[in-house]
């Protein structure tokens, strides 16, 4: 029912909001043609180099849902940045939270977004320090395995209703400081705020940390202070059944990290289209708009890039 609500979604989405913005693109990576997504600005000047924000849908989902349940593409136009919209292979990731008997994905994903990245750069000039990824449940799992073994691409990540995976976490040795921002619903029944294991209905999918555990790794490694800063964000929509609350550790090393905790919230981007009805997959969120609240933490995560090389 899920994957067949994505692509009908999917399907309307691309007869409607088809243009001459987004293009398909293909490459072959270990012999095998994958391809993405690319939203590029109107009128961006000759020679200017733009930001990249990779963005990766969740399990099951197509690229062209996770365009219309973001609407990355508004922000991008508005702030002058490119978007990638990768496709996993049957529209899954390699994330590293399950076997590679069990996974649903056994591509070399980290060599295949490296690739497009490559890929991005020979079409357009890129500002190599301003290279993001952010995705949601199987696509935030996937970005957070970037952060760990594409230290040297990626200057910030943001997945959303996902944590570390526990095998990632266990060999997670980036090169350097990546900044990190997770927005997770406590009420996520996929992905349990508390950690565990990720799950699909009874089916478990994978042993997981806990958000806090997840935040308080990379706070960690970019040496934050143990200090944060937390506030309660204003409810602007009461009727939504969640309240924000943010966490933003001080003092770190050429990097950033926070959290938003949606108390209440599910397993959706805050801001967001609703997809399914909540009594599958919980409450959107109303307070935040979560590709803002990303490109913003982006744009901040970018001017205290380390220099190559140091820890």
């Amino acid at each position: 029912m899920h994957r067949f609500f994505a692509a009908l979604i999917a399907t309307l989405f691309v007869s409607h909001m088809a243009s001459a913005q987004t293009q398909v693109r293909s490459l072959t990576v270990g012999g095998t043609v994958r391809d993405y997504l690319l939203f590029v600005p109107d009128d961006v000047p000759a020679g200017e180099r733009l930001p990249l924000v990779v963005l990766l849908h969740g399990g099951g989902a197509p690229a062209e849902l996770m365009m219309l349940y973001s609407r990355f593409n508004a922000v991008a136009r508005r702030e002058r940045f490119a978007v990638a919209y990768p496709r996993g292979i049957g529209r899954w990731w390699n994330d590293g939270r399950l076997p590679e008997a069990q996974a649903e994905s056994t591509a070399d994903d980290v060599r295949f977004i490296r690739a497009l990245v490559a890929d991005v750069g020979e079409t357009l000039p890129l500002d190599r320090s301003r290279i993001f990824a952010a995705g949601i449940s199987n696509g935030g799992f996937m970005s957070l395995r970037l952060a760990c073994e594409a230290a040297d691409l990626f200057t910030a990540v943001a997945p959303v209703a996902a944590t570390m995976p526990a095998d990632v976490g266990a060999r997670c040795r980036p090169a350097k400081p990546v900044s990190l921002l997770v927005i997770n619903g406590t009420a996520d029944a996929y992905v349990p705020y508390v950690g565990g294991h990720a799950r699909i209905a009874h089916a478990l999918k994978g042993a997981i940390w806990s958000t806090e555990r997840t935040v308080a790794f990379w706070a960690a490694q970019n040496r934050c202070a143990e200090s944060a800063d937390v506030r309660v964000l204003p409810d602007l929509d009461p009727s939504d059944g969640s309240r924000v609350i943010e966490t933003e550790y001080r003092g770190c090393f050429g990097a950033e990290v926070r959290l938003l905790r949606i108390e209440g919230g599910g397993h959706t981007w805050p801001g967001g289209v609703q997809g399914l009805p909540a009594s599958f997959i919980g409450t959107t969120n109303r307070d935040i708009d979560a590709s803002e609240a990303i490109w913003e933490f982006f744009k901040s995560a970018a001017a205290r890039r380390p220099l190559a090389g140091s820890r």
